[in-house]
């Protein structure tokens, strides 16, 4: 089995996308019990969802420099995509930190419920860009020498510095797009937020009672 760097990412997706909800179920159970137990317990787990969020994320930024990604459309999902994740990140932190020296509440349990729900979202994104525009899909978007070059493999001399050096320069990309955007000088395609895609599957359903309206041909 030959894994490339780029892979490396939806690998470790899936551990903090796991233990968020398991963190706000602990959570929230320790601030309607007032257990001392699972209270050490959730903050023990916000600290390991903020560590796996951050192994992840560091996958996710080298990734982004490690796949082709042609389309305008794309590349303002990928930094939808890339943006939420940060931000979820960040937060988790800064709750493990308040954690840290606070017992559960119900301010705690509502930022992890909209972590997670943020979390959906981003995790939506990401899906998306794989399984409907082929982000990262060996043999599709990239072949032969432009797959070495771009990607190597995963078990080799040059995957350690790849990774650091293209997380840095996706951090680098992520926030050099975020000021162009949040200044107005760039401007996101709509479609990258999911809405152009919903609003064509209702498109491209009938309503309910109506079929082909195109006259019917009979034979004279």
């Amino acid at each position: 089995m030959e894994t490339r760097v780029h892979e490396l990412h939806p690998t470790l997706i899936h551990a903090p996308l796991a233990l968020l909800p398991s963190t706000v179920v602990v959570d929230l159970a320790a601030a309607l019990t007032g257990d001392r137990r699972l209270d050490k317990a959730a903050r023990t787990l916000w600290w390991t969802t903020a560590a796996s969020g951050l192994l992840a994320g560091v996958a996710g930024m080298a990734a982004s420099q490690e796949v082709k990604v042609e389309e305008r459309h794309t590349r303002d999902m990928m930094f939808l995509h890339g943006l939420g994740n940060v931000t979820i990140v960040l937060g988790a932190f800064g709750v493990a930190v308040w954690r840290a020296s606070h017992r559960a509440s119900l301010l705690s349990n509502i930022l992890g419920l909209g972590a997670f729900a943020f979390a959906s979202y981003t995790g939506w994104l990401g899906g998306e860009m794989v399984y409907s525009h082929g982000v990262g899909v060996k043999d599709l978007t990239m072949k032969g020498e432009e797959l070495d070059q771009r990607s190597p493999r995963l078990i080799s001399r040059q995957a350690p510095a790849r990774i650091l050096r293209d997380a840095v320069k996706g951090l680098g990309w992520l926030l050099g797009r975020a000021r162009m955007v949040f200044a107005g000088r760039e401007q996101l395609d709509p479609s990258a937020f999911g809405v152009k895609s919903i609003e064509q599957k209702f498109e491209q359903q009938p309503l309910a009672g109506q079929g082909d309206t195109r006259p019917e041909l009979r034979p004279v």
